[in-house]
């Protein structure tokens, strides 16, 4: 969690419930909304009530306990807590100080949380009512092992329970897999679980049927309640609804099994209406929450973006039509043409240098300090011994992917000789990110056990303060970031070899300092990833019918990247306004 230099002395009154705030909100990179739901309904109550008040002071962490002081601690799982008076804070929990508080504020807070704590227990009741349920029919085992192995397929998740932690982080604290939460809770009668266990194991699943695992980052660094839960059920509903310009009727009686699966079925249709699905993620608190966006369909570019239609002129022959995918197709062929006719395409080929200008024009519109996109090297190499088997995707290594990580032609100057190794570390973890996500769109039992992976990203996302807790986001500087996975969910899956894929492909885009990305800097993003879908989707054509002869994407490895080789781009060339009659002629 962030600190913001909270004191141990007296401090002046005025300044307490300001400094509070810096605190609970990492001095303003947090919402007050976001940084609330992290407490427990009796802390987040207290903080509105003394928000703003003249008459609350912090005392020093020495001061004897009394019935109008509230501890205030500080931990590295939990962040800022607030104790009730008389309670006795966490073992290993940093005091800060303590909160004197008016007798009424306390009254107040304990009278408003007292209804919150009602309509949570009658809640907890349905939940631990299901898990009865599994237990008696022999289900429950299953599901915990299920349970635990959809906590696998995602990168974070760090759930709270009132004071309980429920995380799996391969940079953190891991309670559910590596302490082994959920496999202790296999070889125990549910009657000695603590209520916090009974309430995540239902919950929980309930998240994944609402979504996949994705849902488990929603509620990232946040209390996660059986009220809670069924509220957000009800608000993605009526979201759902909204969209798909629908009468919601009144599911609020449904059980919540059945709400979720509800909210599941609605998903598929959201993504063939106006509005798009994205992700606005918070680095500082891993959580990622899904909104909805005003985006028609066909979320095309609407005419060629200028770059990539210099570069399909110039280098390719294409001129342009009018149709932006019929011309992206038409790029396509010709790139591929071209390296075939190549005794052995210099660097990433014509293919990749086309990749490369679809890269650097996201780059040039949203004003971004460097972009990227990654893939397979050789399409070829998903094929497997049967039509739409694993086996192919399984003997991929992560050098058998790559990145074309391409810098803005001018934004970067100022880091440097540390453009290089800034590139070459996002392109590696791209390449790795790949690897991983490569199986995840097969069956669960078609992978080996051993063979970790994650389940490849969706829907697009936005994200803001990204270096935080994340070693390859500080190695590249990535502050603001955003990425546009393909084959876009609106689109049917990228199908090759009779298997089709999410998330194996895309378009992201980075800036190291301010301002943050907007929407519209993401639904230009969109744009420029429906073109990096025709290329792929025209290159598995041809290939599968026998058509088109398709090399692999050469380059984009640490020699090129050392080489600085993105300044022998051709596009680079345009990109950074050279004139066309001196734009190389041949391929970097």
């Amino acid at each position: 969690m962030i600190h913001s230099g909270f004191g141990t002395a007296v401090a002046d009154a005025p300044e307490t419930t300001g400094r509070l705030l810096g605190e609970l909100t990492g001095n303003g990179r947090i919402s007050l909304r976001l940084a609330c739901s992290r407490l427990t309904d009796w802390e987040s109550l207290l903080v509105q009530h003394v928000l703003g008040r003249p008459d609350v002071e912090l005392l020093g962490p020495a001061v004897p306990p009394a019935s109008d002081l509230v501890p205030v601690t500080r931990s590295a799982p939990a962040g800022l807590a607030f104790w009730r008076p008389g309670e006795l804070p966490e073992p290993g929990a940093e005091p800060l100080g303590s909160l004197r508080v008016p007798p009424e504020v306390l009254d107040a807070v304990a009278e408003e949380s007292r209804v919150r704590e009602a309509r949570e227990m009658a809640d907890r009741h349905e939940a631990d009512a299901l898990l009865r349920t599994w237990e008696e029919s022999g289900e429950l085992d299953a599901r915990i092992v299920q349970l635990a192995d959809w906590v696998e397929r995602v990168e974070t998740v760090y759930i709270l329970i009132g004071r309980e932690v429920f995380s799996k982080s391969d940079a953190g604290t891991n309670t559910l897999t590596r302490e082994g939460l959920l496999e202790n809770l296999r070889k125990l009668p549910v009657d000695t679980w603590r209520p916090a266990d009974r309430l995540f194991v239902v919950l929980a699943y309930c998240l994944f049927v609402s979504g996949r695992s994705v849902r488990f980052e929603e509620f990232n660094a946040r209390q996660l309640s059986a009220t809670g839960l069924r509220d957000f059920f009800l608000d993605r509903h009526a979201q759902y609804s909204g969209a798909l310009r629908r009468d919601p009727g009144n599911p609020r009686g449904l059980p919540l099994l059945e709400l979720a699966e509800l909210v599941r079925s609605l998903m598929a249709e959201v993504d063939r209406s106006p509005s798009m699905r994205y992700r606005r993620i918070n680095g500082l608190t891993f959580v990622k929450n899904e909104r909805l966006l005003d985006f028609p369909l066909p979320r095309d570019p609407r005419t060629m973006p200028e770059l990539v239609a210099q570069h399909g002129l110039l280098s390719l022959g294409v001129a342009p039509s009018g149709g932006v995918r019929e011309d992206l197709r038409a790029m396509t062929l010709a790139a591929a043409a071209l390296d075939a006719d190549a005794a052995g395409p210099a660097g990433p080929g014509a293919v990749g240098e086309l990749l490369g200008a679809i890269v650097l024009s996201a780059i040039v519109a949203t004003d971004s300090d460097y972009g990227m996109s990654s893939s397979v090297r050789d399409l070829a190499g998903l094929r497997g011994a049967e039509p739409g088997g694993p086996d192919g995707v399984l003997a991929l290594k992560k050098n058998d992917f790559f990145c074309c990580c391409l810098p803005h032609t001018t934004r970067m100057e100022a880091v440097g000789d540390e453009v290089t190794p800034i590139l070459w570390r996002a392109a590696q973890r791209m390449m790795y990110n790949r690897w991983h996500f490569a199986p995840g769109e097969f069956d669960r039992a078609e992978i080996p056990e051993k063979r970790h992976y994650f389940f490849p990203p969706q829907v697009p996302d936005i994200a803001e303060h990204a270096e935080h807790h994340h070693g390859g986001h500080v190695a590249s500087r990535v502050r603001f970031s955003i990425r546009a996975p393909g084959a876009q969910v609106w689109h049917p899956p990228f199908t090759v070899f009779g298997h089709g894929y999410r998330g194996c492909y895309d378009i992201r885009l980075v800036r190291m300092e301010g301002p943050p990305y907007t929407v519209a800097d993401l639904a230009e993003a969109v744009r420029h990833c429906s073109l990096v879908d025709e290329m792929w989707r025209t290159l598995a054509e041809g290939l599968q019918d026998g058509t088109l002869p398709v090399r692999p994407v050469g380059g984009f490895d640490r020699a090129w990247y050392e080489s600085r080789g993105w300044e022998r781009l051709r596009p680079y060339a345009l990109a950074g306004g050279v004139p066309a009659q001196e734009v190389p002629a041949v391929p970097g």
